[in-house]
């Protein structure tokens, strides 16, 4: 399956009872199951997670179909953070409440039609009520929006190529402020799966800087000790775990001190970390040394 490309879809919904408390989950196994006697398309949810739990509350929810403009919500909808819709571009529909994505291909409003449980992982089989194209937003459209695709484990066919572009070319897809660490790290992974780790450090550190340089808040932020301790802990995580070394949200969910900022202070004293020397060429830690494997 990891060569059959798959739409990448974002599952929004909210409760019922409070439709200002919503939840969204990006989901790679998005289907259709068939168009008669009525239409039912199917997603999968992993449990236990608080998408499932809304889900199972609302009954109702939307399939956005993300643009290869929209990787950030990709993203941020892979993270179980408090405010997911905080940035993101979305509407409340006016029939029903529910969150609605701007700028996606389309959305389908649907509604619960059978849940299958099926070892870490729902099924859920819903019946298509409304179909949106191109949604720009509460009253434009984006028709000429190309899907954002899953493909070999990853983003290789749009996401991580678009992805990649952002960084590289600094082309505006991805906006400055999204440049997170988690964002960072992504960038490190795709670097590393595709070069290696020796060959890859000299890369990841040229993009970072060239993208700092790009952004007057950030010209005097990079960190080369800080930049060099991430590329060994991401390389670390790839070699713990091989079947994830191709699939960055699942390299993140199965080691969550990838995105903790405070692991690298496990490693590092503030009085050796937070130096002009550390700034300006990598200090090997002085807590303990750099994990082979986490």
């Amino acid at each position: 399956m990891r060569k059959v490309p798959q739409p990448v879809v974002v599952v929004t919904t909210c409760k019922p009872e409070d439709p200002s408390y919503r939840r969204g989950i990006t989901v790679a196994s998005f289907t259709s199951v068939c168009l008669h006697p009525e239409p039912l398309v199917s997603f999968c949810v992993r449990v236990p997670s608080r998408a499932s739990q809304l889900l199972h509350s609302s009954g109702s929810m939307v399939l956005n179909m993300l643009s290869h403009e929209q990787v950030q919500q990709s993203v941020v909808f892979s993270s179980p953070s408090a405010d997911q819709f905080k940035d993101i571009p979305f509407f409340d529909d006016p029939m029903t409440g529910l969150p609605v994505l701007s700028g996606t291909v389309g959305a389908m409003h649907c509604e619960a039609y059978k849940v299958i449980e099926l070892g870490d992982h729902e099924m859920w089989i819903t019946k298509v009520i409304r179909v949106e194209e191109g949604v720009g937003g509460e009253h434009g459209v984006r028709e000429e929006a190309k899907p954002l695709l899953y493909y070999d484990r990853g983003y290789r066919s749009v996401g991580d190529q678009v992805f990649m572009k952002a960084f590289t070319e600094g082309d505006g897809t991805l906006d400055t402020t999204k440049w997170t660490h988690r964002a960072h790290l992504r960038l490190a992974w795709n670097y590393i799966r595709e070069l290696g780790p020796d060959a890859a450090e000299p890369v990841i550190k040229k993009t970072i800087q060239s993208h700092f340089k790009r952004d007057a808040k950030k010209s005097q932020s990079y960190n080369e000790t800080i930049t060099m301790f991430y590329i060994a802990l991401v390389s670390a995580a790839m070699r713990s775990y091989k079947e994830y070394e191709n699939d960055f949200f699942a390299l993140v969910e199965r080691y969550p001190e990838l995105l903790d900022p405070k692991t690298i202070e496990t490693y590092y004293s503030p009085k050796v970390l937070h130096t002009e020397k550390a700034k300006h060429e990598f200090v090997e830690p002085d807590l303990r040394p750099l994990p082979e494997t986490l």
